[in-house]
């Protein structure tokens, strides 16, 4: 699930995999089909999205698309990953 923050910026708000369907390339799949609807606009030129800092599978898989970790969130408790286009 994601929102237009702006018209030059998303927000992934939710992506999620059930456990059961993990480690069979699903969610790198989805994920690279919902880049690239969002990278179709041609405003867009910053995706963000927010994941447990705690949680190092998630920065990896993230990081593998270019997200790239720009600090905790407004709360402090998520950290925030920004792809820059």
């Amino acid at each position: 699930m994601w929102v237009s923050e702006t018209p030059e910026k998303v927000s992934i708000w939710r992506f999620m995999v059930d456990q059961r369907y993990q480690k069979m390339g699903i969610g790198r799949a989805a994920l690279n089909l919902a880049l690239n609807e969002i990278k179709a606009s041609d405003k867009v030129k910053e995706i963000e999205i927010c994941y447990d800092p705690e949680n190092p599978v998630a920065k990896d898989f993230y990081s593998s698309f270019g997200f790239q970790e720009m600090g905790l969130d407004q709360d402090g408790e998520d950290m925030l990953a920004v792809i820059k286009l």
